[in-house]
């Protein structure tokens, strides 16, 4: 059964690229008669077009999509990786370099006219196929499904322009050239109705639905959208009177799925088992995107001098620093505020055992793959560091995410399954932890049946991390949110939104400190600048969606 599980996922996510040529409008190159009389390839593969868009967004096997590069997370290694226009002045409403805004209004208008069109779906004449039965019991899902998705492409929306048009209908080229934006507050009311309204009919795993086809939306994965699109409601960026009352809704969305983790076999792994060959079927992943065999990404963030390898996203010192110690929960930063003789002292012994799961640093044997395994040197003039060409310009490279398994020589290349995560167990303690905060004012008050600090502990009595207990409060307790927030969700698409959506810009990706290794192993930071204007809160609508519709009001200083 696993295997035929394996082969209908690698299935789904093979998806090719939309072949529609819809730009905010009903256009479609489809013939319309032809698409709701087939099935696999007509129905279906147009409910899949709508995964793809999500497939393809911000989690392309090129690395300069990995945002983490514009965070204080990571560098990413040539100067000429695209994710560097979000802090080198190359990013505007002309070169908007998201793509955001095309994939999600081509999504919602496949998705527009599919409800639409429903009722003249007729595929009776394939009524003796041997999974004709099996067809019509996937397509009474497909409304519920694409209905989610829709809600899932108006958070992105939401998250990264904030007003935006809510379109439920197919338009004219005409209606869409003449739309305005909806206030956000709506559409966060309209997604979280949605999903109250679709998630009831949702299975809550496919392995018990007919073909057994997972990577598709279930119901946790609604409500995981629900309490994620109700926290982001609650932050400052949308939530300018910090209306408790947002705070407590979220608290409680959370909850709910917190509370029925057994019910929905979900529970915490180890973190190391988050990505790699078998994360897909992690009980943890409530949503994630599953790539067939490859490693291209292998290739893109292994060390510059690992056959193939071209350093891509590289952690910085900045990250390095917020990693605490296992005796006293101590930061990096605070133990060695200065410059470090990597001779005489081993600052990286004892640090959250995240970190080693995260970062390779300079002495690691990486790769993990017998034929590629080797120290890594990132000291000044090392075999992996400066001033070689494309090597890391932090000191450090990245390990989470990427399979060490996988060989990258010219010959005898290995490929592996790859996981990209949307949504997890572990997000919804912190998101409750730190939605019940706001709400009650107290990281100890249990108004909710659980404490903020019991929700970050949970994370951190994990088997494998173990890390000494929160019992701050105050304005204490936030510094150590933020900091336990970007460790345990490290290189998986929040920090970029995170500290946007706090408002806290200008604290954190003003400027990041990286690592200087001499040749003689002395450590020290420097400062590197960056571009940062409060503008880039919110993207940019597209110069081109402007130009088309005077009725779209560019966002603030734009």
């Amino acid at each position: 059964m696993k295997l035929n599980r394996i082969c209908l996922f690698i299935l789904a996510c093979v998806i090719p690229a939309s072949c529609v040529d819809l730009n905010y409008s009903e256009v479609n190159t489809r013939d319309e008669e032809w698409t709701y009389e087939y099935y696999a390839e007509g129905i279906k593969n147009m409910v899949f077009d709508v995964y793809a868009q999500v497939y393809n967004n911000e989690f392309e096997s090129n690395s300069a999509y990995f945002l983490a590069g514009a965070t204080d997370e990571a560098q990413y290694a040539l100067e000429n990786g695209a994710v560097n226009n979000y802090v080198n002045g190359g990013w505007s409403a002309a070169n908007p370099y998201s793509h955001t805004w095309e994939k999600a209004y081509t999504a919602i208008a496949e998705i527009c006219m599919y409800l639409e069109k429903i009722d003249q779906t007729d595929i009776s004449e394939w009524k003796y196929n041997p999974d004709y039965d099996i067809w019509n019991q996937q397509m009474e899902l497909f409304p519920y499904e694409l209905r989610f998705l829709r809600a899932y492409f108006y958070f992105e929306l939401l998250r990264a322009y904030g007003d935006v048009p809510l379109v439920t209908t197919t338009l004219t080229n005409e209606q869409a050239n003449t739309i305005s934006r909806t206030p956000a507050d709506k559409i966060v009311k309209f997604i979280v109705d949605e999903i109250d309204e679709v998630a009831p009919h949702l299975p809550v795993s496919y392995l018990t639905e007919v073909g057994a086809e997972i990577g598709r939306a279930t119901r946790v994965a609604a409500y995981a959208l629900k309490a994620r699109t109700l926290l982001y409601a609650a932050s400052p960026l949308f939530n300018k009177t910090n209306d408790k009352a947002k705070w407590a809704e979220a608290a409680e969305a959370c909850k709910f799925i917190l509370d029925r983790t057994k019910d929905w076999n979900l529970k915490l792994s180890t973190y190391s088992a988050l990505w790699g060959h078998e994360a897909f079927f992690n009980q943890e992943i409530i949503f994630g995107l599953g790539r067939v065999e490859s490693n291209s990404f292998e290739m893109d963030n292994y060390p510059v001098g690992v056959e193939n390898g071209k350093s891509g996203t590289c952690p910085t010192q900045s990250l390095v620093d917020q990693y605490e110690y296992i005796d006293n929960g101590e930061t990096f930063a605070s133990r060695y505020p200065g410059a470090i003789n990597l001779k005489q002292v081993d600052p990286y012994k004892d640090l959250d055992p995240r970190f080693a799961l995260t970062v390779v640093k300079n002495g690691d044997e990486w790769p993990t793959n017998g034929s590629q395994k080797k120290i890594i040197e990132t000291f000044n003039g090392g075999f992996n560091a400066l001033p070689a060409y494309g090597a890391t310009p932090t000191g450090y490279y990245l390990r989470k995410y990427v399979d060490g398994n996988c060989v990258t020589t010219t010959d005898n290349q290995t490929t592996r399954r790859h996981t990209w995560i949307i949504f997890r167990l572990g997000e919804f303690y912190l998101d409750f932890a730190e939605a019940a905060f706001y709400a009650t004012g107290s990281a100890n008050d249990k108004t909710f049946g659980m404490s903020a600090n019991e929700a970050v502990n949970t994370l951190r009595k994990r088997a494998d991390i173990a890390m000494p207990e929160f019992t701050e409060d105050g304005e204490a307790w936030v510094e150590r949110y933020e900091r336990e927030r970007l460790v345990e969700l490290a290189f998986e698409n929040h920090r970029f939104w995170d500290v946007r959506r706090w408002m806290k810009g200008n604290k954190y990706f003003k400027t990041i400190q990286v690592a200087n290794i001499s040749s003689d192993l002395q450590l020290t930071r420097s400062t590197v600048t960056r571009q940062w204007d409060d503008k880039y809160y919110f993207y940019p609508i597209p110069q081109s969606e402007i130009t088309k519709n005077s009725a779209l009001e560019q966002n603030p200083g734009w």
